[in-house]
């Protein structure tokens, strides 16, 4: 395993973990006040309905929608479905974990969207950055052309902060939950790819993509 790549994770874990003490010891109240704040300073009717569609985008449905879609296709099915899945399922299970160990009730204001559960670390953060980022990194072993891989980067790049932007400006999430949420879906990602590497699985698929080809 990349040493580089082990360095990202362990740094990811212990930014998270600092991060959830600051939480716990209510350090980061005026930042996570004055985001909110920021966020919602043009809030319009057409604002919040491009805002909540951008949501949905990065809940369940769409989700299941985009890893449906890599299952279809039978040269990212054969490539990266599995990763992608594994990213996705291990960032939910485990966000349900942490949400119910840290139980930090959600923002007390104005919520634009309905929401149950916990708030610490955001699902959508760390799925969204757990699905994005991995496929960002494919995107980086499989794409040869220099211009699709920008093009790439800067649409799953948008994709992550709009998705999490959306759920402060809802009401739904402290800007504390957004940022541990994309820690962990970061982690989460590169993990993943680092076990699917050295996984025989990814032999296999690599054997069967020459046959096919």
């Amino acid at each position: 395993m990349s040493k580089r790549n082990i360095i990202l994770v362990i740094s990811a874990i212990i930014l998270f973990i600092f991060l959830a003490i600051a939480i716990k010891a209510d350090y980061l109240y005026g930042f996570e006040s004055w985001f909110y704040d920021e966020a919602i300073e043009h809030m319009s009717d057409p604002l919040t309905f491009i805002l909540t569609v951008i949501t949905h985008i990065g809940g369940p449905i769409g989700i299941t929608i985009i890893c449906a879609t890599i299952f279809v296709i039978p040269k990212t099915r054969n490539r990266i479905f599995i990763p992608v899945s594994l990213s996705v399922s291990i960032a939910f299970i485990l966000n349900t974990i942490l949400k119910a160990i840290f139980a930090r009730e959600r923002p007390n204001i104005l919520r634009l969207v309905s929401e149950t559960y916990y708030s610490f670390p955001s699902g959508h953060a760390m799925v969204n950055m757990a699905l994005y980022f991995i496929l960002m990194i494919y995107t980086y072993k499989l794409i040869k052309n220099k211009k699709v891989k920008i093009l790439i980067y800067t649409f799953l790049s948008t994709l992550i902060f709009s998705i999490g932007f959306t759920r402060i400006y809802l009401g739904v999430h402290y800007a504390g939950d957004i940022i541990g949420g994309w820690l962990l879906g970061f982690a989460v990602s590169i993990t993943v790819y680092m076990v699917m590497k050295k996984s025989t699985i990814t032999s296999y698929l690599d054997k069967e993509e020459k046959a096919e080809i």
